[in-house]
C-alpha cells in the first residue's frame, strides 16, 4: 500500500474546458477516502489520472515519494473497480479471480490460496464454482473486487461509483463488504461516487469537489459542523444547510428581514474582512419553538415533511428560507401557523463574499 499525494493537479480537456483545477490532496497509506460531488465535477477525470489512464495537463502524483507521472497504469501496481463491471462469462467466479494471477505467472498453488483467502473475506466461499453467466449486478460487482484484492497488496485500489448499477436490496450489503475488506487488508482505498451516503459510510475522510475544484478534504464530523464553503454545507446533510446573506450593521447582521447579534469579538473579525456576509446553520442545529421566546425570531411555517424520526419544517419570513429538524412529533405545528426560531451563535458558521469560512 501508499501514501498517495496529488500536487497541484490540473486538466484541460481543451483551452476552454479544464476538468481539473489545481487539486492538492494528500492521502496517507491505508485511509479509506471518499470523493464526493455532483455528476461532471472531475471525480472520473482525477481517478483516470491517479490511474495513469489520463495524463495530467499539469502538476504531478505520487505513491508515496516516487513520481508517477510518467508510469503505466500496470507500472503504477494499483486496482480499480468500475461502475459497470466486467466479468468473463466463459469462465466462473473462481475463475475470474484466478486470471489475473495467471496472467502475472503465480504458481497454481498461491494463486489457489490467494483466491480462496479473498473469497472468505468477501463472503464468496460458497459460489466459486457458480458460472459467470447470468450473475446479477451485485453478484458481477463482489467478482470484480475479488479481481481487485486477490492481487499482492496494490499500492492504491480505486472504486469509481461501484454500486449505482447494484439493486437497491444489495447496496447496504456491498457497502460493509467493502468497509470490511478495506480495514482487514488496511488498503489505501479511495471511493469515488455522488451520494452522499455511499461516501458517509464508507470514507475516514471525504474529499468534496465542485467544477473541477477540490473544496474540502475533512472528517464526516469536520464536513458537518465547519463546512469550508456554502456548497459543502449544502452537499453534506439531508436536508442541507440553510443559508441566507446580511451586512453588517451597527446591531449585528442584517439579512433584511431580522438582525442576527454578534459578539465584538466576532464583529472585529468580520470588520477585518468585508462588510457582507453569508451565515449558514444546520437546520439540526436551530431551536424552534411553537410559543413565542424572548428576542428569538419569528417565521411561518410553510411545509411539515416527515422524514422518518424527523419532522422538517420549511419556514419563511419574507423572502428568507430556511429548514429546521426536529424529533417526530415534538412540535404541533402545521403549514400557516408562527413559530420562533433562533440560530445559536456556537453553531451558526459565517462565510465571506469569495465563499471561504470566517467564523
Amino acid at each position: 500500500m501508499a501514501n498517495l499525494r496529488l500536487e497541484n493537479v490540473t486538466h484541460k480537456y481543451t483551452e476552454e474546458v479544464t476538468a481539473v483545477s489545481d487539486v492538492d490532496w494528500s492521502i496517507p497509506d491505508g485511509t479509506a477516502a471518499g470523493l464526493l460531488g455532483p455528476s461532471g465535477c472531475g471525480k472520473t477525470t482525477l481517478m483516470k489520472i491517479i490511474a495513469g489512464l489520463l495524463k495530467q495537463t499539469e502538476g504531478k502524483v505520487y505513491f508515496d515519494d516516487q513520481e508517477m507521472s510518467e508510469l503505466t497504469t500496470q507500472e503504477r501496481n494499483l486496482c480499480m473497480v468500475f461502475q459497470f463491471p466486467v466479468v468473463y462469462t466463459n469462465m466462473t467466479i473462481g475463475g475470474n479471480m484466478r486470471f489475473p494471477l495467471r496472467n502475472m505467472g503465480y504458481p497454481e498453488g498461491e494463486i489457489e490460496r490467494k483466491v480462496r483467502e479473498a473469497a472468505e473475506v468477501l463472503g464468496m466461499t460458497d459460489i466459486l464454482d457458480k458460472s459467470g453467466r447470468g450473475l446479477g449486478p451485485g453478484d458481477k460487482q463482489l467478482v470484480s473486487l475479488g479481481r481487485a484484492i486477490v492481487r499482492d497488496s496494490p499500492n492504491v485500489i480505486l472504486l469509481d461509483e461501484p454500486l449505482t448499477d447494484v439493486e437497491p436490496e444489495r447496496r447496504l450489503e456491498l457497502r460493509r463488504t467493502l468497509k470490511v475488506v478495506q480495514r482487514e487488508m488496511k488498503s489505501t482505498m479511495v471511493y469515488v461516487t455522488h451520494d452522499q451516503t455511499e461516501a458517509l459510510t464508507f470514507s475516514d475522510k471525504i474529499a468534496i469537489m465542485r467544477g473541477g475544484r477540490l473544496l474540502q478534504y475533512a472528517s464526516k464530523d469536520e464536513l458537518f459542523y465547519n463546512p469550508a464553503e456554502p456548497f459543502v454545507g449544502t452537499f453534506i446533510g439531508s436536508p442541507g444547510m440553510n443559508f441566507f446573506d446580511c451586512s453588517m450593521s451597527e446591531g449585528g447582521l442584517d439579512s433584511g428581514e431580522f438582525t442576527l447579534k454578534i459578539s465584538e469579538k466576532v464583529r472585529a473579525v468580520l470588520e477585518e474582512h468585508d462588510t457582507k456576509f453569508t451565515v449558514g446553520v444546520r437546520p439540526e442545529l436551530t431551536e424552534i419553538s411553537a410559543t413565542k421566546r424572548g428576542d428569538w425570531i419569528p417565521f411561518r411555517c410553510d411545509m411539515v415533511e416527515f422524514q422518518g424520526n424527523l419532522d422538517v419544517f420549511s419556514l419563511m419570513k419574507g423572502e428568507i428560507q430556511i429548514m429546521v429538524s426536529a424529533p417526530i412529533g415534538k412540535f404541533e405545528v402545521s403549514k400557516g401557523d408562527e413559530v420562533w426560531i433562533r440560530f445559536p451563535a456556537e453553531h451558526t458558521r459565517i462565510y465571506g463574499r469569495n465563499g471561504k469560512l470566517l467564523i
